[in-house]
């Protein structure tokens, strides 16, 4: 997969809430890189070069911060709906990993995820056309991003939102989605 001249880090605040949130352990992020990981400290992770999207996701949790580029139709996973026909075309990453957990995640690769977007149009938009009905915190400030380089430098002017979708434990919905309200609701609004 193609790496974007640079990319984002996720805020420190978010991937403190996050490992509490997981009971101090991160165990894969799919979307990494080596300097994204000395802070979200994940015990397994894909960078740009391994492609998280063609890797097993197979864990107890699951945290992603999907790449902001597009990706052409050939970078994007194949549908594995039978007779679907599908027109492919250029999406969103952050989309295409969004489709993809979901996807991972009612296959029970793993138990349960927080996925962090900063588009609004993938988070308010393709979450309903997709149906994917989840607790959702919309942070109550703009996400403190950093770059993702050796020296994860702050980002100046970040223009864009933050939202944090959680996909359940089927296990333990009920207390899972209640801890997940409690956890959030300082970074921002929780729905659910």
């Amino acid at each position: 997969m193609p790496q974007a001249d640079f990319d984002f880090v996720s805020p420190p605040e978010v991937i403190g809430t996050v490992t509490s949130f997981f009971n101090g352990q991160i165990e894969l992020d799919p979307a990494s890189s080596h300097a994204a990981n000395t802070l979200v400290n994940a015990s397994k992770y894909f960078t740009p070069a391994e492609n998280g999207l063609k890797q097993k996701w197979k864990a107890k949790n699951v945290y992603l911060y999907p790449p902001r580029e597009f990706l052409t139709s050939t970078e994007q996973p194949e549908d594995t709906m039978l007779f679907r026909r599908k027109r492919r075309f250029q999406k969103s990453a952050q989309r295409v990993w969004l489709e993809e957990c979901y996807r991972r995640y009612m296959r029970k690769e793993f138990n349960e995820a927080i996925v962090f977007l900063t588009s609004s149009e993938v988070a308010l938009l393709t979450t309903q056309a997709l149906k994917i009905d989840f607790p959702l915190c919309i942070l109550k400030t703009r996400p403190a991003l950093l770059i993702d380089d050796p020296d994860l430098n702050k980002v100046k002017n970040s223009r864009c939102y933050g939202f944090i979708y959680y996909f359940p434990d089927f296990e333990n919905i009920n207390e899972r989605v209640y801890r997940f309200n409690e956890s959030f609701s300082e970074l921002g609004r929780v729905y659910y």
